[in-house]
């Protein structure tokens, strides 16, 4: 008697199991994301960095290849780092509510990346690997 009951508890949990995996499965192909799987990551637009630097993106690219980084090229046009800094918090307001619109960026993940924001703009005007 027991041995049969024990059989159909196993059996059930077998059962149960093998259709949590197909929902999940399901889930998957369908696109839905699961919480902690989708990564914030941007491209910039180098023309409109160009342009808003007062520059042509020739000579962009040109200042870039000479190793200067934005941060650089913004204080040889008289642009103050509060202003570039500016526009790439701009930048990336905008990007993040389309991400949060779409619902693929949760209020804890936003919120995770405007506290890290500040420091990612930072690293990114102030390098250039071709220093």
């Amino acid at each position: 008697m027991l041995k049969s009951v024990f059989k159909g508890v196993l059996l059930f949990f077998t059962i149960a199991l093998t259709c949590s995996l197909v929902v999940q499965a399901e889930k998957k192909e369908q696109g839905e994301i699961e919480e902690g799987t989708e990564v914030y990551h941007v491209k910039y637009n180098y023309d409109a960095i160009s342009n808003f630097l007062g520059m042509s993106l020739k000579a962009y690219e040109q200042d870039w290849k000479e190793g200067l980084s934005i941060a650089d090229m913004a204080k040889k046009q008289g642009i103050s780092r509060r202003d570039i800094e500016g526009y790439f918090y701009s930048f990336h307001y905008n990007e993040m509510q389309k991400w949060r619109a779409k619902g693929v960026l949760s209020e804890k993940h936003y919120f995770h990346l405007v506290y890290m924001l500040a420091d990612e703009i930072e690293e990114f005007i102030d390098r250039n690997p071709n220093r």
